[in-house]
């Protein structure tokens, strides 16, 4: 029997209608189903709501002066497109605990659901580089917006997708890690000592953490110290990516007069791999175990010690 072209045409655009994707994205699985921990105990993802609200998501730190500027702004979002938009505050976990966010919700009045990314999970998904950051997606999980200032791009995105409005699609790629890991074998039968810190912990943290900012001064000097008196040890000082680019760690080399081998974990894998969430921290590795975390720099005779045991 011949099926007539009215009969065959609809048919075949009822198949392809169903067989499509009802809400389809452009985030790759790993982003859509990343597990973001609320601090109410509940675990939400960017799966759940796609196909019924559009998602915005800020990352901030409380010791982050344009992130504690823009708080105003955000308890805005909530309170204007909090029914609307699913609006979700997610502090660094960098040099950050529980009490100090808590008083920042508490300071801010704050309303919106907020996590922190204790193991940096979130922030090496979405491949953070600084605070604050400002992704929003549409109720569908397409990426139209990435930002760090709350401007007036932000607030118009805002307003279309919260009245189910389309809005200009980011690639997603722009999510994707490309920048190249830093290369180093700690299974090699040597002692590895990982000193991680930033270039901007001395400063930038001088008035908000006072304590850490001279604890990083400290922990510089200190390892210093121990790179020429431990010569035969493998040291590596990893900085952190956040607001770093090659002429900060340039200077940074030259103000601490550091002769050990340092580099920017520009695609933040160490950071994210020894879950490294407080500056400064060393840790010293031998054979791929962390034999000790260190981050109380006062006492070189200390660290001395442990070294010396390392290298029996």
């Amino acid at each position: 029997m011949r099926l007539s072209q009215h009969y065959f045409k609809p048919a075949l655009l009822s198949f392809l209608l169903f067989s499509m994707p009802a809400y389809a994205s452009n985030l790759p699985e790993e982003l859509l189903k990343a597990p973001i921990n609320l601090i109410s105990g509940e675990h939400v993802t960017l799966e759940q709501y796609r196909g019924k609200k559009p998602v915005y998501l800020k990352f901030w730190a409380t010791w982050c002066q344009p992130c504690l500027k823009q708080m105003p702004h955000f308890e805005h979002v909530q309170t204007e497109y909090g029914d609307k938009i699913e609006i979700i505050g997610i502090n660094l976990g960098l040099n950050d605990d529980f009490n100090a966010v808590n008083k920042t919700i508490d300071e801010f009045q704050l309303t919106m659901s907020m996590a922190i990314d204790k193991k940096g999970d979130l922030a090496q998904k979405f491949r953070l580089i600084g605070t604050p950051y400002h992704l929003l997606f549409d109720r569908n999980m397409n990426l139209i917006h990435q930002g760090h200032t709350a401007d007036e791009s932000l607030d118009n995105k805002l307003a279309l997708v919260a009245q189910t409005k389309a809005s200009d699609v980011i690639n997603a790629k722009i999510l994707i890690e490309d920048e190249t890991d830093i290369q180093i074998n700690t299974d090699d039968g040597k002692v590895h000592a990982l000193f991680f810190t930033a270039t901007w912990c001395d400063w930038y943290l001088k008035d908000s953490r006072p304590e850490t900012s001279k604890s990083c001064i400290i922990a510089q000097h200190t390892v210093n110290k121990l790179y020429e008196a431990y010569p035969e040890i493998s040291w590596l000082g990893v900085i952190s990516r956040l607001w770093t680019a090659d002429k900060d760690l340039e200077d940074y080399t030259k103000k601490y007069t550091i002769k050990h081998r340092t580099k920017i974990d520009k695609s933040n894998r160490l950071f994210h791999h020894y879950t490294v969430n407080g500056l400064p921290t060393l840790l010293l590795i031998k054979n791929n175990h962390v034999i000790a975390k260190v981050t109380d720099f006062d006492d070189i005779d200390k660290i001395a010690k442990q070294l010396n045991h390392l290298q029996q």
